[in-house]
C-alpha cells in the first residue's frame, strides 16, 4: 500500500467557502481546492501550487485548521490518505468558476454548515464536521 498527503485550502469570503467539484477517474466528487504534495515539495508550497492550479488564485496561508485523525483509505487505489486543511485569504489571481480545463469541472460558494456531504470523501466529511466551529 502506497501513503499520499493531501493540503487543501479553506477560503472563506463572507458567510462561504469555495468548492471544487472534479472528476478522477470518471468519479465526479466535490471537494475544498488542493491536492497531493509531491516528492520534495513543501506541503505551503503545495497548497499554493493546487490552489492555484485548481482555481486561478494565489492564496495565502491564514492558520491550519485540521489534520486528518482516521484511517482513509482511497476508493479509487489502494492507497492511505492524511489530509491537513488550512485557512487561507486571497493574494492575488483571478477565479475561473468553470473549473480549470482538466480535473477541476466548476467552483462554487457553499455555507459551511450545508455542504454537500453526500458528495465529499470520508476524509473531507470528517474535516467538515467540525468546520463551522473552526471557522
Amino acid at each position: 500500500m502506497r501513503f499520499s498527503c493531501r493540503i487543501y485550502g479553506v477560503l472563506r469570503e463572507g458567510d462561504k467557502v469555495l468548492l471544487t467539484r472534479s472528476r478522477f477517474r470518471g468519479s465526479e466528487f466535490v471537494n475544498f481546492p488542493g491536492g497531493g504534495v509531491e516528492i520534495g515539495e513543501s506541503p505551503a508550497d503545495a497548497l499554493r501550487r493546487e490552489f492555484a492550479e485548481e482555481t486561478g488564485l494565489e492564496v495565502r496561508r491564514v492558520r491550519v485548521l485540521y489534520a486528518s485523525e482516521g484511517l482513509h483509505l482511497s476508493t479509487q487505489a489502494p492507497i492511505q490518505i492524511v489530509s491537513a486543511y488550512w485557512l487561507v485569504e486571497r493574494a492575488g489571481g483571478a477565479l475561473r468558476p468553470g473549473g480549470n480545463g482538466d480535473d477541476v469541472l466548476d467552483l462554487f460558494w457553499a455555507d459551511p454548515a450545508r455542504l454537500p456531504l453526500d458528495e465529499m470523501f470520508p476524509s473531507d466529511r470528517e474535516f467538515t464536521a467540525l468546520l463551522p466551529s473552526l471557522l
